[in-house]
């Protein structure tokens, strides 16, 4: 199966498993994942990352096909953990899922532009239609222009040579990546959609859309001028550590309810920072931390229920950054990629990373007192799945990138 078949699969799976009929749709929205992993895992192809904007033919790499096969699985138990569920949730997964998946093997800088301004119209229509706000209608606005100014920079790009400003094409570049991954001065949005939308919503930008942008960021400076590759990189450099330390900030300040947003917030940061430093080991710190927060976000994005305390604090124990947690790896690598780059940012970078660390310690040793009946015994069990696998995350995080994302990632 070719990745543009992937793609139209992830739009028909959700578009069947979310429109069928009113007493099936928990049931194919629990199935539907699964299916999907399975193609992902089928089209994947050997190789390196695709040099997205360097132009060449559409393909699926096997680590594109183990973020969107670990992303299915995580959605598959957001939607397991998920108090209310209708299953129209499907939709908006199998169009962003199907925007992803062009995303992750465009060959074109164009098709790189489209695909992203597919997958941020089909967030922003599901947003809107689900939960109608000023914070879901100001998402779609900054995504949406984020994901056209990639369409340009897709456009311009072709053209652009050492004389003729390619500072230009590297800002639109790096707009859209900080608008569609809600890095400071444009990620207002994301704590306001946090509020107003429940997990399976929220899960699938924070799961699927942001972590296949940050995956690709690691590749656009390759494709560009010097001086282009620079403006992208410096920026997505000065926005990530800014964006990390924000959301520690915020992380600390914020209510039960909301702290988990900020501290993925505070990772994804970080996470774009890493990209931003063009050092080698950014990759494999990135890879870490968008892989914690898949086993993680499907348990913490859900309210806290009597039953499921023990588990949930073992998950938030794996987002500390003390070791053996896997955040910890994640950050160290992404503090050595930093401080490669020079001693202020990785000191920009221990600051951010040590304010997540202590909000995370506050949440774990006051409690999360859960409300309302206990949770199903499936729901029990699924959150300590989570736990086990953050704990092997944790103890061997090398393997576990390799048994994701291929062996070259």
């Amino acid at each position: 199966m070719s990745a543009a078949w992937l793609a139209a699969a992830w739009v028909i799976v959700g578009a069947v498993a979310g429109l069928g009929p009113r007493r099936l749709r928990r049931a194919t929205a629990l199935t539907a994942p699964v299916l999907l992993i399975a193609l992902s895992l089928l089209t994947a192809q050997g190789g390196p990352r695709p040099d997205q904007l360097g132009g060449g033919a559409v393909a699926l790499p096997r680590e594109a096909a183990g973020l969107l096969s670990a992303a299915g699985a995580a959605l598959w138990l957001c939607l397991l953990l998920a108090e209310e569920l209708d299953g129209r949730e499907l939709v908006g997964i199998g169009t962003v899922g199907g925007a992803a998946v062009l995303l992750l093997s465009a060959g074109t800088p164009l098709l790189f532009g489209v695909a992203a301004l597919l997958g941020a119209a089909a967030l922003t229509l599901r947003w809107v239609t689900a939960a109608p706000s000023r914070a879901t209608l100001a998402a779609g606005r900054i995504a949406g222009t984020g994901a056209a100014a990639l369409v340009a920079a897709g456009v311009l790009l072709p053209a652009v040579s050492p004389d003729s400003q390619p500072g230009v094409v590297g800002g639109l570049l790096v707009v859209g990546v900080i608008a569609i991954t809600a890095l400071v001065p444009l990620g207002g949005w994301a704590a306001g959609a946090l509020v107003d939308l429940r997990p399976p919503e929220i899960a699938v930008w924070l799961l699927v859309l942001a972590p296949a942008v940050l995956v690709s960021a690691f590749s656009i400076p390759g494709a560009l001028p010097l001086l282009a590759s620079l403006a992208f990189e410096h920026t997505l450099l000065a926005c990530g550590l800014i964006s990390a330390m924000w959301g520690g900030v915020m992380s600390l300040r914020s209510g039960q309810s909301t702290r988990y947003g900020r501290v993925a917030l505070a990772d994804l940061g970080l996470v774009a920072a890493g990209a931003g430093t063009g050092e080698p080991v950014a990759i494999g710190g990135g890879l870490v931390l968008i892989l914690t927060h898949l086993v993680a976000a499907p348990l913490l994005l859900q309210r806290p229920r009597p039953g499921l305390g023990s588990p949930r604090r073992l998950v938030w124990l794996a987002l500390c950054g003390l070791p053996p947690s896997p955040a910890f790896w994640g950050r160290f690598l992404v503090l050595q990629a930093c401080v490669a780059f020079s001693g202020a940012v990785g000191a920009a970078c221990v600051v951010a990373g040590g304010l997540v660390t202590v909000a995370v310690v506050i949440t774990v040793a006051r409690g999360e007192p859960g409300a309302g009946l206990p949770a199903p015994h499936h729901r029990v069990a699924a959150g300590w799945v989570l736990a086990a696998v953050a704990l092997v995350v944790g103890l061997l995080p090398t393997a576990a990138i390799h048994l994701v994302f291929g062996p070259t990632a």
